[in-house]
């Protein structure tokens, strides 16, 4: 009869929602603010909104906001009208004045040291100089001291919490311990006192981009690297369902005749780091469906075509173009394959924000 009992009030007990939200550079994190806008407006403020929130990389910086009670509908009026807020993404967000300025000496001593190394060993082959080069060059070429800036600012204007341990709900946003070559969680057992703004820089310092971010004494480096979604530390907190919004697919040109060789090193890069998500995320995804059976979870993503997400991710040209995707797609979804969903966030609702 005990037994009984206790699964009788297991089952009786209120789902838990969490949003996995993850990374994808400035034009993934604004894709999200529009999915989530949509999923807001879906529900017309009758759902009860998540329980738990993880982030990862730029979607750090829109699950930090999120779980402080910011609406996304908020937000995506302030993206889209480029309102003068504290909370408006601009370039001055992620890159200081001078960050061009400083670039262009990293990549000239990343010249120097080539040179240097080269004429040393005029019979070496090219990944010998690489190596002999290896400590003199930069560890990255931009700064994200201005991201931590922007995120604590903004923060303080809005009377934000800026602390994992003092918000409404449950924040968790990963990052990789660069020396220790494993994933940390900030927002979870001795990370819980790091400021959330110092998280959100840790979790995006894209390897090479960006040098890693240092929080006391240790280096961090993206949290996409090696993973995708970070689905795992929703359902592991006990999430029933889990909503995962991946920003960054393969692109597959709709009608287009162009090769991805052609169009040069960088969107080669893009497209290989594409497809590594994509298939790391595919892979998580089916593990978690046998380790958490009771766990429903949902991926909402962009069509493997031309879209708004495809090019520089860490570009502004195109951000408005995929916040406004974000959202059209997304209402879209809602009402045909994301109809289960709505239905899951209509259970028990009360007045929380999504």
């Amino acid at each position: 009869m005990m037994q009984r009992a206790l699964s009788l009030w297991r089952t009786r007990q209120r789902p838990r929602h969490a949003l996995a939200l993850a990374g994808g550079g400035v034009v993934g994190g604004m894709y999200e603010v529009g999915v989530m806008a949509a999923i807001e407006e879906r529900l017309n403020g009758e759902g009860r909104g998540f329980d738990i929130y993880v982030g990862c990389s730029a979607g750090s910086v829109v699950a930090s906001l999120l779980a402080n009670g910011v609406r996304a509908t908020d937000l995506y009026r302030i993206l889209d009208q480029d309102l003068a807020d504290p909370l408006n993404f601009t370039r001055n967000a992620v890159f200081a004045p001078d960050s061009f300025r400083r670039a262009c000496g990293r990549f000239g001593q990343m010249l120097w040291a080539f040179g240097k190394n080269a004429l040393r060993g005029m019979r070496g082959s090219i990944p010998d100089i690489l190596a002999r080069a290896e400590r003199d060059l930069p560890a990255g070429f931009f700064s994200l001291a201005a991201l931590e800036r922007f995120m604590r600012a903004g923060f303080e204007s809005r009377g934000l919490s800026n602390s994992f341990a003092s918000l409404p709900r449950t924040l968790l946003i990963p990052a990789i311990d660069l020396d220790r070559a494993e994933r940390v969680v900030f927002g979870a057992g001795e990370l819980c006192d790091v400021p959330i703004s110092d998280a959100v820089a840790a979790s995006s310092a894209i390897p090479g981009f960006f040098e890693p971010y240092p929080i006391n004494g240790r280096d961090y480096v993206d949290g996409g690297v090696g993973f995708s979604g970070h689905a795992d530390l929703a359902a592991e907190a006990g999430a029933n369902v889990v909503l995962v919004v991946h920003p960054l697919v393969p692109s597959l040109p709709d009608g287009e005749l162009t090769a991805m060789r052609s169009r040069g090193l960088y969107t080669i890069m893009d497209q290989a780091s594409r497809i590594y998500g994509q298939n790391l995320l595919q892979l998580a995804l089916t593990t978690l469906g046998v380790k958490f059976p009771r766990t429903n979870f949902f991926l909402i993503q962009p069509a493997r075509t031309s879209t708004p997400l495809f090019g520089p991710s860490m570009g502004f040209d195109s951000s408005r173009a995929a916040l406004r995707y974000g959202y059209a797609s997304t209402m879209a979804w809602l009402d045909a394959q994301g109809a289960p969903l709505v239905r899951r966030l209509l259970v028990m609702p009360h007045p929380a924000a999504v």
